[in-house]
């Protein structure tokens, strides 16, 4: 059983550690409001994929026999059941960071892949942007010249 728990811990740990550094390297970019910005699920889902990893851990320790505080039980867990709750945790943030992530950990987990993938993704968003205010431009009608200081309709 405790290997079992090495083996939750493992991919979890990996996941916890690209997604720190994905943020860490957006923060250094200083662009972490604006992803924020554009992006609030991403924040959110990845607080989520960092929640299902401690509760992983969490479990995991009730398993080797770590004494904790018991949140929504009277009595300690058996072992199958914190194998299982141990092993749906671990795969909720699998499942999570996998939906989430998109093409954000393409580059590897080393620091510089994940500047890489900071950027890509700041990137895309702005393009993102510009796309929408183009598409916006064109629909209402509105010329933009370049010499002129106004929007003329």
């Amino acid at each position: 059983m405790n290997a079992f728990f090495v083996f939750t811990l493992v991919p979890v740990t990996l996941i916890s550690v690209g997604l720190y550094r994905f943020w860490r390297c957006v923060h250094r970019l200083g662009q972490s409001k604006e992803l924020m910005r554009l992006a609030p699920h991403m924040v959110a889902l990845d607080g989520v994929t960092i929640c299902a990893a401690f509760t992983t851990l969490y479990y995991a320790a009730l398993g080797w026999g770590v004494t904790l505080p018991l949140f929504f039980h009277d009595k300690p867990l058996a072992d199958w059941e914190n194998v299982l709750i141990a092993a749906a945790c671990c795969l909720t943030c699998m499942g999570l960071s996998w939906q989430n992530a998109g093409r954000r950990f393409e580059a590897g987990p080393s620091w510089g892949g994940m500047r890489e993938s900071a950027v890509r993704t700041l990137v895309a968003f702005r393009i993102l942007d510009a796309v929408e205010v183009s598409y916006a431009t064109k629909t209402s009608g509105c010329v933009i010249d370049s010499d002129a200081l106004e929007v003329r309709k």
